[in-house]
């Protein structure tokens, strides 16, 4: 399979808990595979846990996320090692809806940080999601994979971060490109082809997409509508 690295853009389709991620998640893994083999972009797919088994002999897959700590007495969390041994090839990290968070919000950047040296000790590539530029700093002394900029305000919305917050997009992008190895990726309010593109033109290396697939009436062909671009 292929992953980073290999000069393709990422396209990463994050199942979240919808309903539709259990009725029809197995389909869209198989069209996120197609659009793959066709496009030449690496669709990466994030299903819920219990899916993680049905999806990966398929497409590309991930894990919604990962706690830092190692295998033992940990009720509910979910480890690196358990990813690991069920062939998980990575994991979403910090997402708005599960953030490594503080009582006063802030990122508890110590307990991420810890998450991203273990799952990368494993071999598991790493997709770290941050608010802002100034978060994207701290993570990229982590080296991740990618890291996804993806304002919260924007989040399952209509417009997209590429349209509403251009200069903050090109900003973050050349943060991440001129820190590290790590890729920038973009997500939030992706709709359109032309999101897509505007995110690729400042910068970005692919794009982390919820809503935008997962909703449509026809998600083959939203797919392919949005990896487009990043061909």
């Amino acid at each position: 399979m292929l992953f980073p690295g290999q000069n393709m853009k990422i396209f990463i389709i994050n199942y979240k808990s919808y309903k539709e991620a259990f009725t029809r998640g197995v389909d869209i893994a198989k069209y996120a595979k197609s659009i793959e083999n066709k496009l030449r972009v690496n669709v990466i797919v994030a299903p819920p846990f219990t899916m993680l088994k049905d999806t990966m002999s398929i497409a590309d897959t991930i894990a919604q996320g990962a706690d830092e700590v190692d295998p033992g007495a940990f009720t509910a969390h979910v480890t690196w090692f358990e990813l690991k041994s069920a062939g998980i090839k990575g994991t979403l990290l910090n997402h708005s809806e599960k953030r490594y968070a503080r009582p006063d919000g802030s990122i508890d950047y110590e307990r991420l940080g810890e998450a991203v040296k273990k799952c990368t000790s494993a071999g598991l590539k790493t997709y770290v999601c941050v608010q802002n530029a100034e978060e994207a700093k701290q993570v990229l002394k982590m080296q991740p994979t990618a890291i996804a900029y993806e304002p919260p305000e924007l989040i399952g919305g209509n417009i997209s971060v590429s349209s509403a917050k251009p200069d903050i997009v090109k900003e973050f992008c050349d943060i991440v490109k001129g820190g590290s190895k790590s890729l920038p990726l973009i997500g939030a309010g992706i709709k359109s082809a032309d999101d897509v593109k505007k995110s690729v033109d400042l910068g970005a290396e692919g794009i982390l997409v919820a809503s935008g697939v997962m909703k449509a009436d026809d998600p083959a062909a939203e797919i392919e509508k949005l990896a487009q671009p990043l061909a």
